[in-house]
């Protein structure tokens, strides 16, 4: 059964026990107030003393009880509650129904009586008990058009609750069917591009903003994921074939001495150059199921630890630093690949002899070259992974470096940016989490 078939069930299942429910009350309020009027009636024509008859419509039947259960009058069944009457031994009056057969025509008969004690008014002594009874014919016929008529109107009542009911349910779960529909198109074709039209403010409508959300992230993530795969074949081919091809000459051995040496050398160099494109690769396709290992540390000396290495590496470059102490909340690994990522990069562009100045202060690492900047047209995909400027393709590298820095930055919830004029580019890594 589907959910708009159990929906439906549901909630026609629901109206019909509250209209089952209203008639049952309806009934019973019907009855008694009818019960109540014929009560008061019989009382006052026992009062009146109208005439007594045998069943007639109506007509009075009396039935006299003594105290010791023996009854004159008419032929009355005398029940053992009205011998307690009768006897004195509960003088509290009350009605009840019974049914007898009518001498007549032999068909039992509905009737109301009312039992009371009696007295003598000379004497004011008590005598016994009285049965007066009365057909209820016309109460009966009454109790059953309306039984008829609340039958009647509980039923269309129900059958017609039970159509709005799938009426609603058709219109509660458009946008849901809307979903399901959406689902199964990218189930079926893969297509991440199908969104969900949204409709007003409720759950369903978040639910649908939720959803376009959802396909909107994945679409990124799948499109990002591949192209990194893209990307990094195409990264990783140029490596791999030169050293490829240096190893295959060497392999032939026919290469002089001289060239021998040459071809370890690019062999050599092609394999670093790979190594580090793999573990930029890696810490890349990390991305956010990275697990931060946080730490309270001195960013100055985080950036001086570095800034050493660097000059190690590098030992023609020329760092100016101006290390503020700074106390942040950081994964020291990525801080340190972000930071050492800058500062290769400045050491690459920076021409011979011109200062790279490395600063520190309230929570911000700023590495300043003073080479030829970044053409406008880069400056929007300077961060992006694999992106490299017109006069970077002549450097070494894949474009990875300054993309590790934006996801450090951002996995501490912070943000790179970068500033760039004809005499440099200036870098920041901002970090918010400071003391």
């Amino acid at each position: 059964m589907s959910f708009r078939a159990r929906l439906t069930l549901y909630v026609a299942a629901a109206i019909a026990v509250t209209v089952a429910a209203a008639s049952v009350a309806l009934w019973v309020v019907a009855k008694h107030e009818l019960l109540t009027q014929f009560d008061r009636a019989l009382v006052q024509q026992v009062a009146g003393g109208r005439g007594l008859g045998p069943f007639g419509h109506n007509t009075l039947i009396v039935t006299f009880v003594r105290p010791d259960g023996t009854s004159r009058g008419q032929a009355l069944p005398v029940s053992a509650r009205a011998r307690q009457v009768a006897s004195g031994k509960n003088r509290k009056a009350y009605f009840t129904d019974a049914y007898v057969t009518d001498p007549a025509s032999s068909q039992s008969v509905h009737l109301r009586e009312y039992v009371a004690p009696t007295y003598d008014e000379t004497t004011r002594s008590f005598t016994g008990g009285v049965i007066v009874a009365q057909p209820l014919t016309s109460t009966d016929h009454a109790l059953g058009r309306i039984r008829f008529w609340i039958l009647l109107v509980g039923g269309i009542a129900i059958a017609a609750a039970a159509a709005m009911a799938a009426m609603v349910a058709t219109i509660a779960l458009r946008p849901v069917r809307r979903l399901t529909a959406a689902a199964e198109t990218v189930a079926a074709t893969g297509d991440l591009g199908e969104r969900v039209d949204v409709e007003g403010d409720d759950e369903l409508a978040r639910l649908a903003t939720r959803f376009n959300g959802m396909l909107a992230a994945l679409e990124d993530s799948v499109g990002r994921q591949r192209r990194l795969v893209a990307d990094a074949s195409h990264e990783l081919r140029t490596p791999l074939t030169a050293a490829r091809t240096n190893v295959e000459l060497l392999r032939e051995g026919k290469l002089p001495e001289h060239e021998v040496r040459h071809a370890l050398e690019e062999a050599s160099v092609e394999l670093g150059a790979l190594t580090s494109l793999v573990a930029d690769l890696v810490e890349l396709a990390r991305g956010e199921e990275r697990k931060l290992r946080v730490e309270e540390l001195q960013l100055d000396e985080l950036v001086a630890g570095v800034v050493d290495r660097s000059r190690a590496r590098a030992p023609q470059a020329t760092f100016v630093t101006s290390l503020t102490p700074t106390q942040v909340r950081v994964d020291p690994v990525l801080m340190e690949r972000a930071v050492s990522n800058l500062l290769d990069n400045a050491v690459k562009y920076s021409p011979p002899g011109a200062p790279i100045e490395v600063t520190v202060r309230d929570g911000e690492v700023v590495v300043a070259d003073h080479g030829p900047g970044i053409a406008e047209e880069d400056m929007p995909r300077i961060f992006d992974r694999f992106y490299r400027a017109a006069t970077a393709r002549s450097k070494p590298g894949a474009g990875l470096g300054l993309a590790i820095v934006r996801e450090a930055a951002e996995a501490h919830g912070g943000r790179a940016t970068v500033e760039s004029s004809p005499g440099g580019a200036r870098f920041r890594l901002s970090l918010p989490a400071t003391v």
